[in-house]
């Protein structure tokens, strides 16, 4: 519908940098005019039509993969409706019985699709339903690194069967060592296979991982999934990473909401935050120039407290009685309205070693 342009984007991946200005904006004025046409009304006639095919035995099979909708393929002002716009599709195409249509979306994304067509006919409750929510167990994560594991010593050292507990100590301090190494993740495997590959460079190639090697391996190992999420959540929390310079600079594993209202740096987070021109859809930046005008320093930090919460960095009890919850485990979101003098946080062990903190077991429950 974009024509050659878009073919030319195809052809030439610098195609985007070499447009002018005009150019963007023209593409930009078409793009939304393909949102907006009457070409989506004709859309449902196609679907009727395969919908109507679709028991036909002579049709053939075919495999469309798209991939890196999120990156700078169209303009940032329409990227995440578009986006949207594939999610609501969803539902159209359910009649059409041989269809299967796989959307692959990490978190983050969801979060600032959400953010930016904040309005109330998109609410992620409607979608429920066509959400699976990818989530690894213990056994998994374990079975991935051993066959890992498995290769790499199968390639350098022996053809026999090798599993982690072959390579790690038994323990590490009162921890199973593999139950260490997951307590510093957040269920990912990304975030696995990014520990056991610093321990192994810390090793140098030698057989066995230390327990010293596992300690050295985390402090670098933090900093990079730091880093990691930072870049992750950019897009839906632009301020994330000023966020978590102020968490680490209170020097605590574990803290309660009375004790962050508190702290002097407060001012200048707020500060830091709502001195420079809001980015994108940054949903603290409202509540931090509150702060800093009118010293509403509460509604700020619950505004932070949910963002850190939403991205994993922090687990959250809201009273004396009850257990710390985590994203990745419980919840994914927590209102602000559910913060309270009561709450305590607690930073996630995977930010440990880049926080210089040594909390003991670091188990996260």
């Amino acid at each position: 519908m974009l024509g050659g342009d878009f073919q030319k984007f195809k052809a030439r991946g610098q195609y985007g940098k070499q447009l002018s200005a005009e150019k963007k904006s023209e593409l930009l004025a078409r793009s939304k005019k393909i949102i907006d046409s009457d070409q989506l009304a004709e859309l449902n006639g196609v679907i009727e039509l395969l919908s109507a095919q679709a028991t036909s035995s002579d049709m053939n099979r075919f495999y469309i993969l798209i991939d890196k909708l999120d990156d700078r393929w169209v303009d940032v002002a329409i990227r995440f409706r578009l986006i949207r716009a594939l999610i609501e599709s969803l539902k159209a195409f359910r009649k059409i019985t041989n269809l299967r249509l796989l959307v692959a979306l990490r978190s983050d994304i969801v979060e600032r699709v959400a953010q930016e067509t904040g309005d109330i006919t998109f609410q992620k409750e409607k979608f429920e339903d066509y959400f699976i929510k990818i989530r690894l167990n213990k056994d998994e994560l374990k079975d991935l690194v051993n066959k890992r594991i498995e290769y790499l010593f199968k390639r350098q050292y022996t053809a026999g069967i090798i599993s982690v507990e072959d390579v790690f100590p038994n323990r590490v301090g009162m921890d199973d060592a593999f139950d260490y190494i997951l307590d510093r993740t957040l269920l990912r495997p990304r975030d696995v296979i990014a520990f056991i590959n610093q321990c192994f460079e810390i090793a140098e190639g030698r057989y066995q991982v230390t327990n010293h090697m596992i300690y050295k391996a985390e402090i670098d190992y933090s900093r990079g999934r730091r880093e990691a999420l930072e870049s992750e959540w950019r897009s839906a929390f632009p301020t994330l990473k000023i966020l978590l310079n102020f968490l680490s600079s209170i020097g605590k594993e574990a803290v309660s909401f009375e004790e962050l209202c508190a702290v002097e740096k407060i001012d200048e987070l707020a500060f830091s935050i709502s001195s420079v021109p809001q980015i994108d859809y940054d949903p603290i930046h409202q509540a931090a120039q509150s702060a800093f005008d009118d010293k509403e320093i509460g509604n700020f930090l619950k505004e932070a407290i949910a963002i850190l919460y939403r991205v994993g960095v922090i687990g959250v009890k809201f009273n004396a009685n009850e257990r710390f919850i985590w994203s990745h485990l419980d919840m994914a979101l927590i209102a602000t309205t559910m913060i309270g003098s009561q709450t305590r946080v607690r930073v996630h062990p995977i930010l440990h070693g880049s926080f210089g903190l040594r909390a003991g077991k670091g188990n996260i429950e």
